[in-house]
């Protein structure tokens, strides 16, 4: 499983990649992520096991509007930082980097072409 999930990709641009997420919540409210679903490039579900949390920090981005946690995880030997949306909808995903191509296409606006 190691060569099939990728702790991040190689450019400068980030994006937000949506997570299917496996979680645990306590009766407190309190939130862990436990595993998530990401599909490796022939498009085959891979479950990914977060093997512990490290830290948990507010976040809050004025950008975006968007208030929740970072988690700082250990996954497979590598630190990575999953994040947790309060707002509704609540979501999980994870930053990227990527190269400038990819960032175009990935945050496309309407009536853009590929050019």
């Amino acid at each position: 499983m190691g060569s099939d999930y990728q702790a991040s990709g190689m450019g400068e641009y980030p994006i937000r990649i949506p997570l299917k997420m496996i979680q645990l919540t306590e009766k407190d409210g309190s939130v862990w992520p436990l595993t998530f679903i990401l599909e490796n490039t022939d498009g085959i579900p891979i479950n990914v096991h977060i093997d512990k949390v490290i830290s948990v920090t507010p976040l809050a981005e004025q950008k975006s509007g968007t208030v929740g946690d970072c988690y700082e995880c250990m996954i497979e030997g590598k630190i990575n930082y999953l994040y947790y949306t309060k707002l509704a909808p609540r979501k999980w995903f994870r930053v990227v980097s990527v190269s400038e191509q990819e960032y175009k296409s990935y945050y496309k606006l309407p009536g853009e072409s590929d050019k």
